[in-house]
């Protein structure tokens, strides 16, 4: 019923090349991939050296497309969206859910190599979706034959070095759901830093670093330039409440290692 990766954060956005080349030419993202589909999104990937991955929802065809109504509620032009947590049994993980008190939504058990659930952030107090998802990794050979899937990035590729991303930052209202939900459900082991803030862990993907603060939600995602899983909380902290958000991302970025050199 735990998950064992804190795999991704998926970002909303008008297009791909709006927040793509911001996450390779700053910080060396790798394009993963990208799947073009007739529907209401088009989901790409850009990887960093740790395994963490940022996920870019861009609207698809569909004129009713979550991802379009998603950023036009708030006029935004990219806003974070979810966060997906890998498990190994989605039906044990959907127990666990309803026996914590939460009802999953946007179940969905149709295809072999990928099911979902989704926890609703007023259940959880988080602030942003959570994703629940057990999948297979389908082999390069075959992947290469899928009809809109693109293997090659759409932007030159990175010419600064390979980052990771090793802390994601956020805020929250109301511990006890979300210690629910990230301990009891999804198995996070919670370490105490300072009154108010805590970090969860998985066995990989990145440490989830969360504030009291009246705001819940996504604040800051933390790379280090230097490839480093290592942080500092305080240069994180500083990440969630002083940089600037990006406007092609929807969500504060820093890199550690360039402010632990100037500070």
């Amino acid at each position: 019923m735990t998950a064992y990766s804190l795999d991704h954060v998926a970002l909303a956005v008008r297009s791909w090349t709006q927040g793509g080349p911001v996450l390779a030419g700053r910080f060396g993202g790798r394009w993963r991939h990208g799947f073009e589909q007739a529907g209401a999104f088009n989901p790409a990937q850009i990887e960093y050296a740790n395994g963490m991955r940022v996920e870019l929802l861009q609207p698809g065809s569909d004129p009713a497309s979550f991802v379009r109504r998603f950023l036009d509620g708030t006029g935004a032009r990219a806003r974070p969206h979810h966060i997906t947590f890998k498990v190994r049994d989605i039906r044990a993980s959907l127990g666990a859910a309803g026996a914590a008190g939460f009802e999953p939504i946007l179940v969905n058990l149709d295809f072999e190599g990928w099911q979902e659930a989704f926890l609703h952030p007023k259940d959880t107090g988080l602030g942003f979706l959570v994703q629940m998802a057990q999948a297979e990794e389908m082999p390069e050979e075959l992947a290469g034959d899928m009809p809109g899937l693109s293997l090659t990035p759409p932007w030159p590729e990175p010419e600064v070095a390979w980052a990771a991303l090793p802390a994601v930052a956020g805020q929250v209202s109301r511990w006890d759901p979300v210690r629910r939900v990230l301990r009891d459900v999804l198995g996070g082991a919670e370490t105490p830093l300072e009154p108010g803030i805590s970090r969860f862990t998985w066995p990989s993907g990145a440490d989830l670093v969360l504030a009291t603060g009246e705001e819940p939600g996504l604040r800051a995602l933390a790379f280090r330039g230097d490839g480093a899983v290592s942080w500092e909380l305080a240069d994180v902290l500083r990440a969630a409440e002083q940089e600037q958000i990006v406007p092609e991302l929807g969500i504060r970025v820093a890199d550690l290692a360039a402010q632990r050199v100037a500070g």
